[in-house]
């Protein structure tokens, strides 16, 4: 495992954090993976804050994305069963220095892919909306309101769609 740094909240630093991360998955699984992408609130620059890096492994079948499973496991990555189901397998990894690191991974040609990528290239794109997001995710973080956050990105994939 790479020896890291506390990480602050700066986009600098998340996107540092981004590619040591990516390296150390990419000689984990090798060609396994046709894809590995920075998603979530850390990959959005103008974002300044978040309890964990996501990041999105695209593989071409689920039974790939098991043998990923079990590649990432000596690296401390953890598979979970929350956030799965049969078409994402999610695994975390939590670290005292609050460098969380949350993978899923996912068939590259599915919806998973393909809606995570277009929100966040939307939101690349749209820092009036990012802001939005920001402002929305920090109110919901004290709730338990799922639906609300949902609808939020709902509505920005109809836009992002509408754009192209």
């Amino acid at each position: 495992m790479i020896a890291k740094n506390h990480i602050n909240s700066s986009p600098v630093a998340w996107e540092q954090h981004y590619q040591e991360i990516h390296e150390e998955m990419r000689a984990a699984v090798g060609d396994l993976a046709l894809a590995i992408v920075h998603i979530g609130n850390t990959s959005f620059p103008c974002l300044l804050s978040s309890p964990a890096l996501d990041v999105m492994v695209g593989v071409s079948n689920m039974e790939v994305a098991d043998m990923c499973v079990e590649r990432l496991a000596p690296l401390g990555f953890e598979a979970l069963d929350e956030g799965g189901g049969p078409d994402q397998r999610f695994l975390k990894r939590s670290s005292p220095d609050s460098q969380n690191v949350r993978v899923h991974i996912v068939k590259r040609s599915g919806e998973f892919w393909s809606e995570n990528l277009l929100f966040r290239n939307f939101l690349r794109e749209h820092r009036d909306k990012a802001l939005e997001y920001a402002h929305l995710t920090k109110q919901l973080a004290a709730k338990d309101d799922p639906e609300a956050k949902a609808e939020f990105v709902a509505e920005v994939l109809r836009q992002a769609r509408s754009v192209d």
